[in-house]
C-alpha cells in the first residue's frame, strides 16, 4: 500500500507524560453526528420516517436502500491501523530523548456513517483522541498528520492525508481533539471486502 499509514515507533511515555490530568470533553464537536449521544441519537421510528427534503436527490440521506446493489445495508467498519495510534512531536533534533517530547497525540475512538448515493458509497469517517504535553511542551497548537484510507481487497481506493490542529489551552496539560473526513467516496461495494483505516502517518504530506 505504498507506505500507507506508516507505523510510528513509539517509546513508553515518561513520568512527565503519564502524570496528566483528565480534561473535560470539548463541546461543539464535528463528530456529534458520527459519535451520537443520547440527546442527538434518532429513535428507530424517526429513522424509519426520515425522508429526503423535497427537490433534493432522494439518494442524499443516510442508510438509503440502494436498489442497484444487493449490499445496500453494508457499511464497512473503520479501524485504527496497528502501530499508528499515537504521534509524538519533539522539540529539537534528538528524538531518542524523552525529555524532548513536546506533545503526544493518541487516537482512542473511531466511527463512520454510510450513505449510498447512485452508484457510489459515501462514508463520513471520524476520529477522536487526546493530546498531552511532554517535558518540552506547554500551551500551544499541535498539527497532526492523520490519514484516512480505504481498501477494497488488495486495492487502495481512497487515501488522503489531513493536517488537523489541536490546541492545548493555558493552564492545562492536555486536551481532546476530534476530526472528520466527510469526503470519502468510493464505488458501491460488490463484496464485503472493504476496509476503512484511520491513523497517524508521518510520511510526506503529498504522498497518497
Amino acid at each position: 500500500m505504498n507506505g500507507l499509514l506508516r507505523s510510528t515507533v513509539l517509546i513508553v511515555a515518561s513520568s512527565g507524560l503519564a502524570a496528566c490530568q483528565t480534561a473535560g470533553n470539548q463541546g461543539g464537536s464535528l463528530l456529534d453526528g458520527v459519535f451520537p449521544t443520547a440527546e442527538n441519537t434518532p429513535t428507530q421510528q424517526e429513522q424509519q420516517v426520515a425522508a429526503a427534503p423535497t427537490g433534493q436527490n432522494p439518494n442524499a440521506r443516510t442508510k438509503l436502500r440502494n436498489t442497484r446493489n444487493a449490499l445496500s445495508d453494508y457499511c464497512p467498519a473503520v479501524r485504527i491501523r496497528a502501530g499508528t495510534e499515537a504521534f509524538r512531536d519533539y522539540k529539537g533534533q534528538d528524538e531518542n530523548n524523552d525529555d524532548n517530547v513536546a506533545y503526544q497525540a493518541t487516537i482512542n475512538q473511531v466511527a463512520r456513517e454510510c450513505a449510498y448515493v447512485g452508484n457510489n458509497l459515501e462514508i463520513k469517517v471520524g476520529a477522536r483522541g487526546r493530546v498531552i504535553t511532554g517535558p518540552a511542551g506547554g500551551p500551544g497548537t499541535l498539527t497532526m498528520p492523520i490519514r484516512v484510507a480505504v481498501t477494497r481487497g488488495n486495492e487502495t481506493v481512497y487515501s488522503k492525508l489531513h493536517r488537523p490542529q489541536s490546541t492545548v489551552p493555558e493552564g492545562s496539560a492536555n486536551t481532546e481533539f476530534s476530526f472528520v473526513d466527510e469526503n470519502v467516496v468510493i464505488p458501491a461495494p460488490t463484496a464485503t471486502n472493504v476496509r476503512v483505516y484511520v491513523g497517524f502517518d508521518e510520511g510526506p504530506y503529498n504522498t497518497p
